[in-house]
């Protein structure tokens, strides 16, 4: 698939994390996913994100992974943003409330740490990633998951053309609202509203 994985849109830098993040993954972990970590476990997450890089590359599988979002001005470290598998009751989303088996998917992620909140980063890290996937891996969908409270993540999936479908079961409780988006969709997207596009 793709050995190495950097993006850069308007105002951000997406990469790979690296050794010397510890400090920046360790406060992020804690303060953003409300992650209960000592250093060693915040150390053991970092190593094994980095050589998930190389091992993923090497099969040849889609880079699921965190990546670092900073500022291109100042290097600043603002949040992440990402993809993992995760897994959809399309039958409960369709409205058959007898179908709860859960499919796999492509699942985008991304936060941002509170002082950099409501500067639009979320959404532009999201696009430039969104961009990667759609143009460079040809995936056909890519789906965002939260819950029905996070209200600034749901502004975040209607800023990047998401169609959002509400879960009615009670569990998972991760998956209580699904952002939606296909390729197609995307493309038209983008030509309405350029916004945060990928640049290189």
């Amino acid at each position: 698939m793709i050995d190495c994985i950097e993006l850069t849109s308007h105002r951000l830098r997406i990469r790979q994390f690296s050794s010397g993040d510890l400090a920046a993954c360790s406060d992020f972990r804690r303060r953003v996913f409300l992650m209960d970590e000592d250093a060693e476990s915040a150390r053991r997450w970092l190593n094994w994100t980095i050589d998930s890089y190389r091992e993923l590359a090497g099969l040849r599988q889609p880079p699921y992974a965190d990546y670092a979002v900073e500022r291109r001005d100042t290097g600043e470290f603002v949040g992440e943003v990402g993809i993992v598998p995760t897994v959809v009751p399309w039958g409960a989303l369709q409205g058959d409330k007898s179908d709860d088996l859960l499919n796999p998917e492509v699942g985008l992620f991304w936060g941002v740490l509170p002082e950099h909140r409501r500067l639009g980063y979320a959404t532009e890290a999201a696009s430039a990633l969104l961009d990667f996937l759609f143009a460079r891996l040809r995936l056909r969908r890519v789906v965002a998951t939260t819950e029905h409270n996070n209200l600034a993540s749901q502004r975040v999936m209607n800023k990047l053309g998401m169609q959002r479908r509400k879960n009615p079961l009670d569990a998972p409780v991760w998956c209580q609202v699904v952002g939606v988006l296909e390729n197609e969709q995307w493309r038209a997207h983008n030509e309405e509203s350029p916004q945060g596009q990928l640049v290189t």
